[in-house]
């Protein structure tokens, strides 16, 4: 990690429900430096963000990666030290790209809609209402970025123990078979 930078992922198709116009207004408010954030998806509103960002974050470097394998991003997580995962949609099933952030260990700041609950909570992250306040939102951030690398660490580390203990597939796999083999 890069001292005194800091580095926001968010991976989502480009439309209306995913609100990645109020990611743009998020990061607009951070009182941070050095911000880089990097989105992971594709959609019809990409030139629409773009120019949004180019307007509301002159010192962010950002980049709009569009559309890119699952393994890509994970080998991303994996090179890059990800402060936080965002994702703000006014909707979700089970989001997948959370649970992914998590097998990282990055912490997820997150809406509480749909199956997001079940994976973001304040232990490995911030789950902020459906109808939050982007100001907010970005106090949440800055007060989380400015906590001692400790409090961090401690975030990072129970985001991947609890991918690990609910979503890790060789596992969840097993007791499955377990479970199947058991009704039999």
């Amino acid at each position: 990690k890069q001292p005194d930078s800091v580095l926001i992922c968010s991976c989502s198709n480009l439309i209306p429900v995913k609100q990645v116009d109020k990611i743009v207004e998020v990061i607009s408010n951070l009182s941070a430096k050095n911000i880089r954030w990097v989105h992971f998806g594709d959609g019809p509103l990409r030139s629409e963000l773009e120019q949004s960002a180019q307007e509301k974050l002159p010192n962010v470097q950002y980049e709009f990666r569009g559309i890119v394998a699952n393994d890509k991003i994970l080998d991303f997580y994996a090179e890059n030290h990800v402060d936080l995962f965002i994702n703000l949609s006014a909707s979700e099933g089970i989001p997948v790209s959370i649970m992914e952030a998590l097998s990282a260990g990055i912490p997820v700041v997150a809406t509480n809609v749909g199956g997001t609950a079940e994976a973001v909570n304040n232990k490995n992250g911030f789950l902020i209402p459906a109808n939050f306040d982007c100001n907010n939102v970005a106090q949440i951030i800055d007060n989380y970025l400015n906590s001692p690398n400790s409090e961090q660490n401690t975030y990072r580390q129970n985001a991947y123990d609890f991918w690990k203990e609910n979503y890790e597939a060789g596992k969840n796999y097993g007791e499955f078979l377990r479970c199947v083999l058991d009704e039999s």
